[in-house]
Order: structure tokens, then C-alpha cells, then sequence
């Protein structure tokens, strides 16, 4: 009984209230800033950059109480001395709970960049969504059903009637700056507003409308000097409705193999490890590998809140894998 209760009550917290939204969050969320704010379609080293996320959380309490998906595909289109314009596709895709409720996000993102000094980028961008939530009824059994050995999901469960499935129209929008500083630094600063339209996303009620998301990035690389090693510290903060998360750390790379930067031949090889916080919620630790255009990093939570009296202290485990096509080093191929 007393798991049940726990079960119950960690649902209801995943599924939110209309008080309580607050969009999902990735521990890897500079892997592709493209998901934080449409202003980076196409600011990368490269020509095509393709990416995709899979995280698991709370799997101590139930297998696969809360699992994510992601994808994304972003590039610069169209170039000319001065400025671009580029685009990117993206999706988010959640499965929570006992009753498999599913929310799925499709993103068109589209930007406009201005080169304001040498290899430095401000970028303004638009993202028209697509944002669709159902329930499984038939997964889930009630009180009522409960015939004294089994239940019988033919009789009825007493329960009020309401919406199996939405779809709605959303829209986010950002700014972001990224470039060069000097030869060892690398900066990207943004900040992004998302659901402007303030869609009604409520299965139980007609007045549910999401909250607006205010958010702000920032990352920078920095190579020490006269070594192989870099500093790569990065943070995020959002404000949605009466929530809030901050995260912030810092991963430390080793250059196994350094780019070239006069010969035209680019081979860069490096491995990182990573250390970060997020606010009232985890601490947790990242891996990743480079290799001449792909990336591949695993990172795991651990749950520092209130819900760490279900999960033990276990949070979430988290995969992502990147391939930059054309990818010709760190500070190239912005233009």
C-alpha cells in the first residue's frame, strides 16, 4: 500500500497541475541550444548538424515512469558577406506514468544572423509549434472496479468523462549571440521566450493554459594556454509561472587531438568529464567524446529534493548523439 501511495503521488507531481507547469529539462542542455532557443538554428561549426536525446527518470520508483525523447536537425541555408538565414526541425516526445500520457512538441525553427565582428554572430530567431498531449484510459483500473479478487475493467469506473487527446498551436522566440572572443574563447549567450500564445493544454478542464517561459543560456569554452586542457563551464535559468530552475557547472576537456587551424586538415579528438547543479533538484556528473564531427555524452542525476525519499537518492539517466556534417573545428564554418 505504502508503495502505491508513493507511486500515486510521484505521477502527480509528473503530471502537474494547473498551478504547476514546468516544461521538461535536459542535464545536457548545451549539447544542442537549438531546444533552448530558436536564435541558434545554423550557429555552429559546420553545415548540418543532426542531434538526438534519450533521458529516464525515476525508474527506482516504476520502469519507466518518466521517459524523453528528442531530436533535432538545424543548418544555415542561405549565406551572403555579412548575414544568413537559417532554419532547423525539432521534437520533444515524453511518456509519464500508469496511464502512458504522452506530449509530443514539433518545432519549426527559423533565424536571422548579423556577423557584428569577426566570428561573432546575433542571431534573432521565431519557433512556430505544434504541441499535442493524450492519455491511454484503458491502461489504468479504479476502485470501482475492484470486483473483491481482480479487476474487471469491462464494469464501469465511476470516474468523470474528459478529453483523451489535444493538439495545439504554440510559438517561441529568442535571441542568441555566439562567436570567437579571442583565440582561446568561445561565448554564447541567449535568452528566449517560450509558449507567447499561452495555449490551453488541459485534458481535465477547458482552462489550463501553460505558462509563459522566460529563459537566459550561456556558455563559454576556454582553452588554457600553452596546454591541451579546456574549461567549459555553462549555465541556464528558467522562470515559468511560480517555478523556477537554475543550472550551472562546468565540463573539463582534454584535447587529444587538436583541430588544425592553417592546414585545412581538421581531425579533432577530445574527452570530457563534467560536474553540475540544478536548483533544489540534483547534482549530477556527465561523460562525453568528440570525434571529427561526432559527439556522444551519458550523464546521471542525482536527486537531491523532497522526492529523494521515493527514489533513494536515484534520478535520472540521461544519452545524447551529435554529428556535425562539414564540421571543420571549433572556430570554423560559421560563415
Amino acid at each position: 500500500m505504502k508503495g502505491i501511495i508513493i507511486f500515486l503521488w510521484v505521477l502527480f507531481i509528473c503530471l502537474g497541475q494547473v498551478d504547476a507547469q514546468q516544461d521538461r529539462h535536459f542535464s545536457m542542455f548545451n549539447a544542442s541550444p537549438i531546444m533552448l532557443n530558436p536564435g541558434a538554428a545554423g550557429l555552429f561549426p559546420g553545415n548540418v548538424q543532426l542531434f538526438t536525446n534519450y533521458r529516464n527518470q525515476w525508474s527506482s520508483i516504476s520502469p519507466n515512469l518518466f521517459t524523453t525523447t528528442s531530436g533535432t536537425v538545424d543548418a544555415k541555408f542561405y549565406k551572403k558577406e555579412g548575414y544568413y538565414f537559417a532554419g532547423g526541425l525539432n521534437f520533444f516526445n515524453d511518456v509519464a506514468g500508469a496511464s502512458l500520457m504522452k506530449t509530443g512538441v514539433y518545432n519549426l525553427s527559423l533565424s536571422y544572423g548579423i556577423e557584428v565582428n569577426e566570428n561573432q554572430y546575433l542571431a534573432f530567431g521565431v519557433q512556430p509549434s505544434y504541441f499535442q498531449r493524450s492519455m491511454e484510459m484503458g491502461t489504468l483500473t479504479w476502485g470501482n472496479q475492484w470486483t473483491g479478487e481482480q479487476f474487471n475493467i469491462l464494469q464501469s469506473s465511476g470516474e468523470a468523462k474528459f478529453a483523451q487527446s489535444i493538439s495545439k498551436f504554440d510559438l517561441n522566440t529568442g535571441v542568441y549571440y555566439y562567436g570567437q572572443v579571442q583565440d582561446n574563447i568561445l561565448i554564447s549567450i541567449g535568452g528566449s521566450v517560450h509558449h507567447v500564445t499561452r495555449p490551453n493544454v488541459g485534458l481535465f478542464t477547458t482552462d489550463e493554459k501553460l505558462y509563459r517561459k522566460y529563459l537566459v543560456n550561456a556558455y563559454m569554452e576556454y582553452g588554457v594556454s600553452h596546454t591541451k586542457f579546456y574549461i567549459d563551464p555553462s549555465m541556464y535559468a528558467f522562470f515559468q509561472g511560480p517555478n523556477k530552475s537554475i543550472a550551472v557547472g562546468t565540463d573539463f576537456k582534454y584535447m587529444i587531438k587538436e583541430s588544425s587551424k592553417y592546414t585545412g586538415y581538421y581531425d579533432e579528438t577530445s574527452f570530457l568529464v563534467g560536474m553540475y547543479y540544478r536548483s533544489n533538484d540534483s547534482f549530477y556528473t556527465k561523460v562525453g567524446f568528440n570525434w571529427s564531427g561526432f559527439s556522444f555524452g551519458a550523464a546521471y542525476d542525482i536527486n537531491i529534493s523532497s522526492l529523494s525519499i521515493a527514489t533513494n537518492g536515484l534520478g535520472g539517466m540521461e544519452f545524447f548523439l551529435r554529428y556535425r556534417i562539414g564540421f571543420k573545428g571549433r572556430y570554423s564554418g560559421f560563415k
